[in-house]
């Protein structure tokens, strides 16, 4: 049964603004008691609290989130599991709260997405409870790990999503780097080129900034093949600067050099070659004899690749989040930006 992707009472929790310890005496001793610890302030982030209870609730709730949380996998605290020290899991909560401050979610919502879950589970809410307790999980914790999850699957799509794109020439580019090397199969590379010669112009300062002024054309978005087609001297300037496909030995020192520090698709600057003549170059394509391998684990890169983009462009929100947030922990200088009203 799968009851992954709580209604919850509302905690009252009586705290003191500095000072958020309580302490309990036993009664038949009064004066000789020790203080016991109920609860303790571990941080803060704009309006929302992190407690100690918090922390240790996380610990208690690892296997459940690992089921629930869209951003958990991959993690150093899913790695290090309940060894994780307390300060990285308010680190991460910390995180957690920035991004349900800004796309909150009500009971409601979660209501619904648990309803949707018990629909597609063909279970009840009673049969639900007793598959989470048989876990040794509560529904309390259940229900509030479904509305951190919504939250974070809502930053992803309204804000994430859009910004994480991985062409096929990352994926080739990934390849090639990553796998051929190691098993030393030669390559072949697809070359275009611009020559810009001094002989074709009446100094050599001019043919140089005919070369830039190439460059600066194809980094305004026009393409390759028709920048080489009005200022290329060379004589390929016909197909649009196509060399076709050439291996190692087929090139030049000074092209093989500069060609090897393309990606695929990539366009390099303005490089001088023998006798003063000034080229650009375009890796458009690497072949080998991979391709069946690479067709077979194409996607399966894709994947990887768009996971990693998808936990860089979400650091980048986070740390936006916090320059315009006020964050303290205790024992810590608080950290101030502009308050963030959940």
């Amino acid at each position: 049964m799968n009851v992954m992707p709580t209604y919850k009472q509302k905690k009252i929790r009586v705290f003191l603004p500095f000072f958020f310890m309580l302490f309990f005496c036993a009664i038949e001793h009064p004066c000789q008691a020790t203080p016991l610890l109920l609860d303790r302030l571990e941080a803060s982030i704009n309006t929302s609290l992190i407690l100690l209870s918090d922390v240790n609730r996380f610990r208690e709730t690892l296997a459940l989130r690992a089921q629930l949380d869209p951003l958990f996998a991959g993690t150093p605290i899913a790695a290090q599991g309940e060894k994780t020290l307390s300060a990285d899991i308010v680190d991460f909560l910390i995180n957690e709260k920035m991004i349900a401050q800004q796309f909150s979610v009500t009971d409601s919502d979660v209501e619904q997405e648990i309803n949707s879950i018990q629909s597609n589970n063909k279970i009840d809410r009673t049969r639900l409870r007793s598959a989470l307790q048989e876990q040794g999980f509560s529904f309390e914790d259940y229900f509030e790990l479904i509305r951190a999850s919504a939250s974070k699957r809502n930053l992803i799509d309204r804000d994430i999503r859009a910004r994480v794109s991985i062409s096929d020439e990352d994926v080739k580019n990934y390849f090639y780097n990553h796998f051929t090397p190691k098993t030393g199969v030669p390559l072949a590379y697809h070359v275009k080129l611009i020559s810009v010669s001094p002989k074709s112009y009446k100094t050599p300062a001019a043919a140089k900034e005919a070369a830039h002024k190439a460059r600066q054309d194809l980094q305004k978005g026009e393409a390759f093949e028709e920048v080489a087609k009005r200022l290329s001297d060379d004589a390929s300037a016909s197909s649009g600067g196509d060399l076709g496909v050439l291996t190692d030995d087929q090139m030049s020192a000074a092209i093989r050099g500069e060609l090897k520090k393309l990606r695929i698709g990539q366009t390099s600057g303005v490089l001088v070659g023998p006798g003063g003549s000034f080229f650009i170059l375009k890796l458009a394509d690497v072949k080998s004899s991979e391709t069946e391998r690479f067709e077979k684990m194409k996607e399966e890169i894709r994947n990887q690749l768009a996971a990693a983009e998808y936990q860089h462009q979400i650091s980048l929100w986070l740390q936006r989040q916090r320059q315009k947030s006020f964050i303290h922990k205790t024992g810590e200088p608080s950290i101030t930006g502009v308050a963030v009203t959940p």
